[in-house]
């Protein structure tokens, strides 16, 4: 990870990985975390419910553009693909 990759402070233990994108003609390394892990301790660290902590990652990490190297949350998928 180089220094301008942004991470979400005090959540490293949902660091899963990393990927590379394009931003405008040139490539950045985003850090890819777990949305599950942060819920989950978010719930039992912070007191909010899943709802809460799910619309406070949505409206504060997801939505929020804080430039080239803004993280990614990765959501499972939980629908069958093969139906």
């Amino acid at each position: 990870m180089n220094n301008d990759t942004l991470t979400i402070e005090n959540y490293d233990f949902a660091l899963i990985g990393m990927c590379m994108t394009w931003h405008g003609n040139m490539l950045v390394e985003r850090c890819i975390y777990d949305g599950v892990a942060i819920v989950d301790a978010m719930v039992e660290q912070d007191g909010m419910t899943e709802e809460e902590a799910i619309e406070y990652i949505d409206f504060n990490i997801v939505g929020a553009y804080v430039g080239e190297t803004t993280p990614i949350v990765m959501w499972p998928i939980l629908e069958d693909l093969d139906a």
